[in-house]
């Protein structure tokens, strides 16, 4: 019998998970362009992408009509970075932040967020930008909406999960996010790619207020045509789409760096009467970094500038009989990458490996893993496969840095249902150290805030600490950190110690130490409490998979997903 090409039960059953993906809009599946239905399809679970992922999964259907216009709310020194007078749909989260100083020492504070309301417009239109931006030039007390970012091209579209960076010359910060096919992309016979973007803002005073303009999509990377999965049933070699990017930037030797997940799309099984085996790749999500010089004029920047390196290789199926573990590394899902650049170019990288994998491959623990890429280096200096860095290991678990994950609970009020373990990396310049924060179920299903720095070179690794210093088992979920010009370390995170574990109601606290061992007092930043399940929301998941803080000389900005005016919205304070 000669060899037939199959798809795998795994993809076979991410098309079914795939179909519930919006939780305010159960058809949406069933009415979604033919690309979506056939990327899901060839995507392993579908559960664990991201919130723009999913989003252009399942787009919500119909428009709300716009309010009357209002004022941006605020709440004491909690400040909306949205104005939801102008929204079309309900549900801006999932946030991003960073600060510099501007001309006449104005404090200048970017914020981006997903943006629910671009999937009420045409691509085209800064309505139809999935990804919102706000700017502000009184240190985050009021925002302006600027709506979203520019796209000339009908057949992509501007999809969520933001990054912003500041370029610390007083006027410019860049912006990224996914850049996925539009609803109408593929109907005109020209690609289309589930990639990722950047676009250089250039911040002016008006009388008005400030403002901005944005450059055109810089597309980082090209992952592979997804029109022609229509081509036939051999999916084309290579083909991937790109999620869960993230940025930083390094004034002194203006290096930008973008860390995301490629997920290959050709995941298939050659079957004959004595078995399958697997061809192609696995889909278990590779991590990857791309690199660019910025120019003296930042909007030059272009797609060629960026060089990629693969950080983690994607970890192939484990064979037959062959369980998952940190030493065989294969069969787990490697995902959540995060990037700090160090003075000079060097770059540091953070992601989880064994993300939801954990549930079936025989390894129920998840790894915090990091990595170093030198400047102007093609391979890395430490955290590759040959030499990797488990930041988990000596944590309560197995021995070998795998540690109980997140993802083992369901969150009340949390419309993605189960949490991740994603890493953060900030760069400690005095110290000359990385600092890392993550959480973990290690002490009770509902996390801790956890905190491990190593010296530059990541020959080795400080003491783990604990951040939070609550007593209770309540939530503690998706921390962020930046350090200070003095030192400081700033991290802070979701939180339910108020209420209690049983409780959907939720704030957001931080914690600001001198130094990475030296414990301070947490302090909650939130002037009221959000309760996520009595929240309204055609975004998912309604709180997003990340918050954010920057640090900007001795005064950190803070960000996050807020539901007090019934909805989700980026909601800024600052310390």
């Amino acid at each position: 019998m000669p060899r037939t090409a199959v798809r795998s039960l795994a993809v076979l059953a991410a098309a079914s998970s795939a179909c519930c993906l919006a939780i305010a809009s159960p058809r949406a599946a069933a009415s979604s362009p033919p690309l979506r239905g056939l990327v899901a399809q060839h995507l392993q679970d579908a559960s664990h992408y991201s919130s723009g992922l999913r989003a252009w999964l399942n787009p919500p259907e119909g428009a709300t009509e716009q309010a009357a216009r209002a004022s941006t709310p605020r709440f004491g020194s909690n400040v909306d970075a949205n104005d939801p007078a102008r929204d079309t749909l309900g549900g801006q989260s999932e946030t991003a932040i960073a600060a510099q100083v501007g001309p006449g020492g104005r404090h200048l504070v970017m914020a981006a967020w997903n943006d629910a309301s671009g999937f009420a417009s045409k691509a085209t239109t800064r309505e139809g930008s999935g990804t919102g931006v706000g700017i502000s030039e009184d240190g985050g007390r009021t925002f302006t909406d600027l709506t979203g970012l520019p796209n000339q091209n009908a057949d992509e579209q501007w999809s969520g999960d933001p990054a912003v960076v500041a370029l610390h010359d007083g006027r410019h910060f860049v912006v990224a996010s996914l850049y996925f096919p539009s609803a109408t992309a593929c109907t005109d016979k020209k690609p289309a790619y589930a990639t990722v973007a950047v676009s250089v803002a250039t911040v002016t005073h008006t009388r008005n207020g400030p403002a901005a303009t944005f450059t055109p999509p810089i597309v980082v990377t090209n992952p592979g045509n997804v029109c022609t999965l229509f081509t036939g049933w051999r999916i084309p070699k290579n083909l991937a789409i790109l999620d869960k990017d993230w940025m930083s930037y390094d004034p002194k030797s203006r290096t930008l760096a973008m860390s995301y997940t490629r997920y290959y799309l050709d995941v298939e099984f050659d079957c004959t009467p004595q078995g399958c085996v697997p061809v192609g790749h696995s889909g278990n999500g590779q991590i990857e970094l791309a690199r660019a010089h910025v120019p003296i004029s930042p909007a030059a920047l272009d797609s060629s500038s960026f060089k990629r390196t693969v950080v983690w290789p994607e970890e192939p199926f484990c064979p037959d009989g062959t369980s998952s573990s940190e030493a065989k590394r294969c069969g787990a899902e490697n995902s959540g990458a995060y990037v700090a650049v160090a003075a000079g170019g060097d770059s540091y990288v953070a992601w989880e490996r064994n993300l939801d994998t954990n549930f079936a491959d025989g390894d129920p623990y998840i790894y915090e893993h990091a990595a170093l890429l030198r400047k102007g280096a093609t391979t890395l200096s430490r955290g590759g496969p040959g030499s990797p860095v488990v930041l988990t290991t000596g944590r309560t678990g197995n021995g070998h840095g795998g540690v109980k994950s997140m993802d083992n609970t369901l969150l009340a009020g949390y419309s993605r249902g189960t949490g991740n373990d994603f890493p953060r990396v900030a760069i400690d310049s005095r110290a000359k150290r990385a600092v890392f924060v993550w959480n973990d179920a290690s002490l009770h299903p509902l996390g801790n805030i956890w905190m491990r720095s190593a010296p530059f070179g990541l020959g080795t690794l400080g003491r783990l600490q604990r951040v939070d210093d609550g007593a209770d088992y309540a939530l503690r979920f998706l921390p962020a950190v930046s350090v200070r010009t003095d030192g400081v370390i700033c991290t802070s995170w979701y939180d339910r110690r108020r209420f209690g574990a049983t409780s959907t109601k939720t704030d957001y606290f931080a914690e600001c130490r001198p130094s990475a061992n030296v414990n301070r007092t947490d302090v909650r930043i939130t002037t009221g409490a959000t309760d996520w399940a009595g929240t309204s929301s055609v975004i998912n998941p309604n709180f997003g998979d990340y918050t954010d803080n920057a640090s900007d000389g001795k005064t950190t900005y803070f960000t996050w997903s807020d539901g007090r005016v019934g909805v989700p919205q980026p909601f800024v304070d600052s310390r």
